[in-house]
């Protein structure tokens, strides 16, 4: 699932603030034994119609990419005679993203030729460590790490790299010191404000007033989820300049850390409340329950993911609030999601965070490390996936019911 909002992939591009630098189960019993073995939506009527001309096409682009690359890996190996071992270390499988991300990597590494071992952290950094020391004893030619925590994961990174290891993260972005190679994660700054910028448009000129839902405290992932969300939203409902609009959408982050509330005058937007809901549609539903009980007159919901938004739809028809609040979320493309947007219910929107897109290019940087001798030089900080917005216009284009996420 990728593609582009109407406009967002097409707008003039994002600040790379949360960027940084240059550098910078199967295996239960068995791994366990061999390794103790996871714009504006409506800016120009040109550049809809370049985005409708365009839909599918990256999606099509990326497919080809990632079947090229495994086909020149095969390749490559077979002219080598190598096979490597490929560890990924992940931080939870407490929610569909999650398992579907590990499973499209087993995909990716196997289609290679390549073993697989995964093991799973369950958000315990203790754990986290234990298990990228387990790789690193057994000699695996590589590591793919989901980390629990951005800077708690720094020191297991950089044993992995002493020893001749290297780490691929993904999806939650380690902190721009890591001696990692790169992050492979969904656009998060740009999906958000994908999602904000279609929002905004969506309220006309009614006032948002609003409560966020986000996944884990100091995380990346969150806070630039939460930032794109308000900087879409304030710059469709103001006409400010896209930097403009990140600077206030910062500003308006920072004031809701410190005060667990905040306020954009000029668009006319408020945050009233913050819930933690771990990403999780069963911790999304109690912290939206308390945030109700403290905020009655809101009209929308803003998530950090899907999964924690589904759980919260239950709260809010508990409440009897269904006809007046609406949702949206920066991430991930869930198909629960997509299927309640496409069927014109309250969820208004979601930004892509596809697990085999992710999957697919981290494996693609696999294949130019362990093959062709690339390294961290090579490559930014983070490397991203195209950005995505599902919107009544668009989610059943990509609606599919057997997907695995």
């Amino acid at each position: 699932m990728l593609g582009i909002l109407l406009t967002a992939a097409m707008t003039v591009s994002m600040l790379t603030a949360c960027g940084g630098g240059a550098k910078s189960t199967d295996g239960d019993t068995a791994a366990k034994t061999e390794a103790q073995a996871e714009t504006k939506a409506a800016e120009t009527k040109a550049a809809e119609t370049k985005a409708e001309e365009t839909k599918g096409d990256v999606t099509e682009a990326a497919k080809e990419t990632a079947s090229e690359a495994v086909t020149e890996a095969a390749k490559k190996a077979d002219a080598s005679g190598k096979s490597f071992k490929i560890g990924y270390v992940n931080k939870t499988l407490n929610n569909p993203y999650f398992v579907a991300l590990d499973a499209a990597l087993k995909e990716e590494v196997e289609s290679r030729g390549w073993s697989y071992a995964s093991l799973d952290a369950s958000e315990d950094i203790s754990k986290e460590m234990e298990n990228m020391e387990t790789f690193v004893s057994q000699k695996y030619d590589c590591i793919i790490m989901n980390c629990v925590d951005s800077e708690a994961c720094l020191p297991a990174i950089a044993n992995a790299t002493a020893a001749g290891i290297p780490v691929i993260n993904v999806d939650n972005a380690c902190d721009t010191s890591a001696d990692n190679i790169t992050t492979v994660c969904s656009d998060n700054l740009r999906n958000g404000r994908a999602v904000g910028l279609y929002v905004g448009e969506q309220f006309g000129k009614d006032p948002i007033v609003s409560v966020l839902l986000s996944g884990v405290k100091g995380a990346v992932v969150s806070q630039e989820r939460r930032t794109g969300l308000m900087c879409g939203i304030i710059e469709q409902r103001t006409g400010c300049t896209e930097d403009e609009a990140w600077a206030a959408a910062k500003t308006m982050e920072q004031e809701l850390m410190d005060k667990g509330k905040a306020e954009n005058t000029d668009a006319d937007f408020k945050i009233n409340g913050q819930g933690w809901g771990n990403w999780t549609a069963d911790e999304g539903l109690p912290a939206m329950e308390d945030l109700l009980v403290a905020n009655k007159d809101i009209n929308l919901v803003l998530g950090e993911n899907d999964n924690m938004l589904l759980g919260a739809m239950t709260a809010i028809e508990n409440s009897g609030l269904t006809d007046k609040i609406r949702l949206a979320a920066a991430a991930d493309g869930q198909k629960e999601a997509i299927k309640l947007i496409a069927d014109g219910t309250g969820y208004m929107a979601t930004g892509d965070n596809n697990p085999k897109t992710v999957a697919a290019m981290a494996l693609q940087v696999a294949d130019e490390v362990l093959l062709d001798g690339k390294t961290a030089d090579d490559y930014e900080d983070i490397t991203r996936t195209p950005p995505l917005c599902y919107t009544i216009e668009n989610a059943k284009d990509y609606y599919d019911e057997n997907a695995a996420f």
